[in-house]
């Protein structure tokens, strides 16, 4: 199943370069950057209560940063023109995923599903 959970270290910048077909690793340090960023926005729009290495392991988390650092990234400089704050992907995958990890984590601390 596609939300299935996995063993990962989360987003990469090698996996962003080959994900934004890069050519060259000079932006790595950005891109480590805006991973950092996106996997902080992702967080605090979900539940900011839950470490970075729980979420990592949730593939739709992964792919919600893969598209922010990739609108980041080929935002810069002119996000003051853009008419969307984010893409609506973006908001669709926080939305899928919202409810996804706050029940697996209260089902975790022996909470009733909610």
């Amino acid at each position: 199943m596609a939300d299935e959970m996995t063993d990962t270290v989360g987003v990469t910048a090698d996996d962003m370069q080959s994900y934004l077909n890069l050519d060259t690793d000079g932006d790595a340090s950005i891109l480590a950057d805006l991973i950092s960023t996106a996997e902080d926005a992702v967080m605090n729009a979900i539940d900011d209560t839950i470490a970075v290495d729980i979420y990592r392991t949730y593939p739709l988390f992964n792919q919600a940063v893969r598209v922010l650092v990739d609108f980041m990234y080929y935002g810069r400089g002119t996000l003051s023109d853009q008419d969307k704050a984010y893409p609506p992907s973006y908001a669709y995958m926080i939305n899928s995923i919202r409810w996804k990890i706050q029940r697996d984590q209260a089902a975790k601390s022996g909470e009733a599903n909610g």
